[in-house]
């Protein structure tokens, strides 16, 4: 395997230095990790050409992060970010088919996000792999604070319209995050913060769970047809009445089984992330973590539709309902502020009392990441998170319709739902005669 590392920098920049937000902050341990699978290969010299135009526009994610005032910083000076291209004489096919046992260092320069700030280390890593077949992965990983999933997907469909020369939409940056938010949104009294603090007791239960039985997790990926989810969300309107989403239903239908088989009879939630700028009319193209959980009742004793109705009234009324930017910065000023942000957490994450977290990358146009002919095959999240119940939804193999839902999940219960008989009930919307894909039914890890 031969490999060659570099720096790319935007053509040109415009100094600038970006405070970030109280979120951004949480988030400062974070790093996101995923993948791009190409079933045939881009000329790299094309692909970091383009890339040094986007860079110049979407300055962020050139800069360092940096402390300044007990406040994290992304100081847009224009250091690059790191690009390695490496020759794996593996096919594309066998690491798709062995994906869950890869080294994730195989396809991703992982970031370590605490260097990021104390060694001012570049915030994004793009590793470039050209397969034996003729394909090519781009391995990409960036840390949390400079953005979510949306911004992230900005500078990708800038970058590929920049590769077919076609104009792309230039990014909103701007330079005190939360004054911006201050500024936009209307104080609806909601006094329910989205984080929790955390007690000297908690955070030792907590980080004694991580390095103890929060390592016993096993990674579950599930596979639903475009057929098997419209089935699912027919079944959801006739039991509710109730207009729902396939993320209403699909988040509800699993919540409700995993409670049951884990036979937890305690108080638990379900925790879905919302990207809320369109909720509340901000711009598309701003750039930052303008994301927050929804979070409803999903023990075992309550009913799957319900969990599914309370989903859909949460999302739709989420401005009155859950829109908390003040009570949450409230809340944070009042534990000891950002110089103790290490202590908050997120309500949405919560392993000891088996909240359920789960992340939606649908519909960001993950498979509009077209460079020049190539379209992409597969999209996988290719980080690991530190405990389980960690999990995200995303679209199937060349996007045709289906979803694979894959969870990390303590090793003892994904052992119990891969047995048949809980395999049917995950599958119960499934028709018995549906001929699966080709590549769904040689995949081994993909239930």
């Amino acid at each position: 395997m031969k490999s060659e590392t570099f720096m790319v920098q935007g053509n040109h920049h415009i100094q600038q230095v970006i405070t970030c937000g109280i979120i951004d902050q949480l988030f400062a341990n974070l790093p996101i990790s995923v993948v791009f699978f190409y079933k045939e290969s881009v000329e790299s010299n094309i692909l970091t050409d383009s890339l040094k135009i986007v860079l110049s526009d979407f300055s962020i994610f050139a800069g360092r992060l940096k402390k300044i005032n007990n406040n994290l910083c992304i100081d847009a000076n224009n250091q690059g970010i790191i690009f390695s291209i490496t020759k794996d004489d593996c096919s594309l096919d066998h690491v798709i088919e062995n994906l869950p046992k890869i080294k994730k260092e195989r396809l991703v320069n992982l970031i370590n996000p605490q260097k990021v700030i104390s060694n001012q280390s570049p915030v994004m890593t793009i590793k470039l792999t050209y397969f034996a077949c003729g394909g090519m992965s781009l391995g990409i990983s960036w840390h949390h604070s400079i953005g979510d999933m949306h911004t992230f997907m900005q500078l990708m469909k800038a970058w590929s319209n920049s590769v077919n020369g076609k104009k792309y939409v230039a990014p909103l940056i701007v330079e005190e995050r939360d004054l911006y938010l201050q500024e936009k949104l209307k104080d609806n009294n909601n006094n329910i913060p989205s984080v929790r603090y955390l007690s000297i007791k908690e955070l030792f239960k907590l980080i004694f769970y991580i390095f103890s039985s929060g390592q016993n997790k096993f990674l579950l990926q599930f596979y639903f047809s475009k057929n098997e989810l419209n089935n699912m969300k027919q079944a959801f309107l006739e039991n509710t009445k109730k207009s729902l989403s396939i993320n209403d239903v699909l988040c509800a239908h699993l919540s409700s089984i995993i409670s049951e088989v884990d036979q937890y009879h305690k108080e638990r939630y379900l925790s879905i992330i919302i990207n809320y700028r369109s909720r509340i009319e901000l711009p598309e193209n701003l750039l930052g973590n303008f994301i927050s959980t929804i979070n409803v009742a999903a023990s075992d004793t309550v009913n799957v539709f319900q969990i599914a109705k309370d989903l859909r009234e949460s999302i739709n009324n989420f401005q009155e309902l859950n829109m908390n930017f003040f009570s949450t910065q409230k809340y944070i000023e009042e534990k000891g502020g950002t110089k103790k942000i290490n202590r908050f957490v997120s309500e949405g994450i919560n392993p000891l009392k088996r909240t359920l977290f789960i992340t939606s990358w649908v519909n960001f146009g993950i498979y509009d990441i077209i460079f020049e002919q190539s379209k992409p095959f597969y999209f996988s999240y290719f980080g690991e998170p530190p405990f389980p119940w960690i999990s995200a939804m995303t679209e199937e193999f060349s996007n045709n319709g289906g979803l694979i839902y894959s969870a990390y999940l303590p090793s003892k219960l994904a052992k119990n739902l891969k047995q048949n008989e809980n395999l049917q009930r995950i599958h119960k919307y499934r028709d018995q005669k549906e001929v699966m894909p080709e590549l769904v039914r040689k995949l081994e890890w993909l239930y």
